[in-house]
């Protein structure tokens, strides 16, 4: 596992190149990342820190955004 240089893994895709929007960072972080979840989900960690974890916050800030977006 890299180690994140500016604390967030997507803005990490950003800066390395490897994606070239934020769009393009969240999907490439979640594709990479996402066979981690069931790790996340039977681990000891607590629910804050559960939803705390990069994969986690992403996961759910992606998920409300077409609800969101309709509301536009």
């Amino acid at each position: 596992m890299r180690v994140s240089s500016t604390g967030d893994p997507v803005a990490d895709l950003l800066i390395e190149g490897r994606a070239s929007t934020l769009d393009e960072a969240e999907q490439l972080y979640i594709d990479e990342h996402l066979a981690e979840l069931p790790s996340l989900v039977a681990s000891d960690l607590s629910d804050a820190e559960f939803r705390r974890h990069p994969l986690v916050a992403l996961l759910l800030a992606r998920g409300s955004r077409p609800w969101e977006d309709s509301l536009a």
